[in-house]
Parts: structure tokens; sequence; C-alpha cells
């Protein structure tokens, strides 16, 4: 059964609300910086710039809270509830996301699964999950950025095997592309259960909190020593180098 539009609206305001209660626990400091609602209008625009529509839920997500805000200046004095800088708003959205698709620069030689699975046999890049790693695709909406280093996209165009508007972390300086949930309703939820689990039990959780300063971002990425191992789409595609 499909979910309606009420059920997608309950279950993002359900797990924003799991959110903001494990912050309340963790890391109170930051609920400050969760930004007002969306306007409907302000989320249409984004979809008219962008020339795409958005995923239905994080539309939802955008109508209880517009982003984050950090404030005028960086760094932020509280520490920010997501592990970046910030989640983007409606207009950081569109001009974040045109920053990123001028970056597109199409290589076919090196566009290509062959090329992928070499470098991932090689560690030169990390790869978990279904996402092509392609620097400035059409295909992705940034989403929320830390610093320009690091980036979370939904991937509209995910590689075979993955879920239209996928949550995506991206490390460009690292060469690092880690599919963190296949939905951002799914995203916030598993935010969720970590914070959670954090409060309860901190050595278990992945997140990673540095007191005061709050959350590092390195929550959803594969750690650098499992790095050569391909995802299961490139599992069988015979490696090419693109030097050859």
């Amino acid at each position: 059964m499909t979910d309606t539009g009420t059920d997608v609206d309950r279950h993002v305001a359900e797990a924003w609300a799991r959110v903001e209660a494990a912050l309340g626990r963790v890391l109170p400091a930051s609920l400050g910086q969760l930004g007002a609602p969306a306007a409907a209008p302000a989320i249409d625009a984004v979809e008219a710039a962008l020339g795409a529509p958005l995923p239905p839920d994080f539309r939802a997500s955008l109508a209880i809270h517009n982003g984050t805000d950090p404030g005028p200046t960086l760094p932020a004095a509280d520490p920010s509830p997501v592990p970046l800088t910030f989640l983007c708003d409606t207009d950081q959205i569109i001009s974040l996301t045109r920053m990123w698709r001028d970056g597109f620069n199409p290589e076919p030689d090196w566009d290509d699964p062959q090329v992928w699975a070499h470098q991932v046999d090689e560690a030169m890049i990390g790869l978990s999950g279904p996402v092509r790693p392609i620097i400035g695709s059409p295909g992705m909406v940034v989403v929320g950025d830390m610093n320009g280093d690091v980036q979370w996209l939904l991937d509209l165009d995910p590689a075979p095997g993955g879920t239209p508007g996928q949550v995506v972390r991206v490390d460009v300086e690292c060469s690092s592309w880690d599919v963190l949930a296949p939905s951002w309703a799914d995203l916030l939820v598993r935010y969720a259960e970590d914070l959670e689990l954090f409060a309860t039990d901190p050595d278990s959780s992945p997140l990673q909190i540095d007191g005061d300063a709050g959350l590092e971002c390195e929550w959803g990425s594969i750690p650098v020593e499992s790095w050569g191992v391909r995802p299961d789409w490139l599992r069988d595609v015979q490696a090419r180098s693109p030097y050859k």
C-alpha cells in the first residue's frame, strides 16, 4: 500500500519529534537552531528553480523545519543540531545546488561503472551503497553542508538498486560517497535512533559528540580502513583503469 500525503506528513512529524526529544537529552543547546516551518510557496519555488519535484517526505520536513540556522557568523555560538554546519533552508537549497551543478563536467572515460569499480578496488574512492560518484551530478539536490567540504544530498537519480530521493553524504575532498538512508524520513529515523542510543550508551552509538562543540560530521561515512570493498551494484562489473 502506498503512503498517502497524510501518512507521510505524520511519519516525518513523528521522526522529527524523536530527533528533537533526543537532542534535548544529549545536546539541548542546539535546539534553538532548528528553523521555523517553510511556507508551501517557498517549497514550490525550490522545485521550480531546480526543475525537479522534491520527494514528498522532504517537502513535509521543510514544512516542519526550514533548515537550521547557525546564526549570522560561523562558527555559531551554539552547536549544530545535525552533524553538519547546517541543514539548508529553501533559499540555500537553490543556491548550493546550483553551485554543485556548476561543477558538473561530463567525462565519458571516467563516468563509467568499470572505472568506479577500479577506483574502489584501488581504494582511490570510498563508495557505500547505490550511488554514482559524479561531482556536480544534475540528479542531486544539496540539503546540508559542512564548511563546503561535506554535503548531504538528495539523490534523485540513484545507481541500480538505489531509491530516488535517497540521502547521500559526499566528501569530495576525501572522495567518499556514502548512502545514509533510502529516504529523508528514513534518515531522520536513523538519526533519532542513534541520538537515543547516545543518550543511554554513548560508546555504542555511531555518533560522536565533542562536548559543547557538538556533533562530528563523520556520521554515516565508511571508515577508510574499509575502503576497497565494492558496493553490491558494482560487484560483478569488470574493472577498467582510466589510465590505459
